[in-house]
């Protein structure tokens, strides 16, 4: 009797937790924020200046990685289907690439792209040696002026999307447009006693914020590709010509050719990071790296 007394309790204890612990899936389920994709880590900057935590960002191109040659893992192209919203840069070769085959896959999934509405620099343009990626130079998030663009492009997808949260998106917007100006202020007034306006630099990841404060690029990277040698003394003779002090290399990329040149001039090689996801302080860092050098 005892037995049957006390099966029937684990039996009732049963009946109570089952349900329970489905409505806690269930919640747990309900819960579970959408996810909305991005290309680079800068964008997952952007987007969660806007959106705070309401989403969860993915990025394709992880850290270390160069979005000129990466290849999405199975993993993480099948993991599109649950993605909310796809927010690209712009131009960039990894979207070039994968974007349509993306888009053949998941017809039904919401692509943005947030270089729309951006003042683009384009091939036809003197850049100073600077290498263009197809039409357009695709480096669109290396200047504030564009962020600011790029900012609003999230905000109004966001609104578009999420109607009820306006207000939310709208505070923030206003305070990362602020943030902007800001930073925008401070690289002005770093780089304004520059007696100098020149730098090199091996992928030409910084045309856009060249053009905004005044200075000129001059890459070695060709179409691409890596310099030759008649590239390189021309490189060489520009560098002694302008009296160029600073060689800026992206951390995805091998510095040996860089390293060549500044034996040949002085100069030095100096690492940067254009797909750090902490931007605001990346562009900051480049900044003081260039007045350093600018200044000499």
């Amino acid at each position: 009797m005892k037995k049957i007394y006390t099966k029937t309790i684990g039996i009732i204890i049963l009946l109570i937790i089952i349900p329970l612990i489905q409505s806690c899936r269930n919640a747990s389920e309900k819960s579970e924020k959408q996810i909305i994709t991005v290309s680079i880590l800068p964008q997952k900057y952007f987007v969660e200046k806007i959106a705070g935590d309401k989403y969860q960002v993915n990025v394709l191109v992880p850290p270390g990685a160069s979005h000129e040659n990466y290849d999405p893992t199975p993993e993480q192209v099948m993991n599109l289907s649950k993605t909310f919203l796809y927010f690209r840069i712009g131009d960039i070769e990894f979207e070039k690439v994968w974007i349509p085959r993306f888009v053949e896959n998941y017809p039904e999934l919401k692509i943005v792209n947030l270089s729309r509405g951006l003042s683009l620099i384009t091939n036809t343009e003197d850049n100073h040696h600077d290498h263009h990626h197809g039409q357009t130079e695709p480096h669109t998030w290396m200047s504030p002026v564009n962020v600011k663009g790029i900012a609003k492009n999230i905000y109004e997808t966001l609104v578009e999307q999420d109607m009820e949260n306006e207000g939310f998106y709208t505070t923030n917007y206003k305070l990362f447009i602020a943030e902007l100006d800001s930073l925008n202020n401070r690289i002005v007034e770093t780089l304004q006693r520059k007696k100098s306006d020149a730098f090199i630099i091996y992928h030409p990841a910084l045309t856009y914020f060249a053009k905004d404060f005044g200075l000129k690029q001059y890459a070695l990277e060709v179409d691409g590709k890596s310099p030759s040698a008649y590239h390189i003394r021309a490189i060489i003779d520009i560098a002694k010509k302008e009296n160029i002090r600073v060689i800026l290399v992206q951390k995805q990329f091998d510095k040996t050719k860089a390293e060549t040149i500044a034996t040949e001039t002085g100069a030095t090689v100096t690492e940067i990071d254009p797909l750090n996801e902490n931007w605001a302080q990346e562009i900051m860092d480049i900044t003081n790296k260039l007045a350093e050098s600018l200044n000499q």
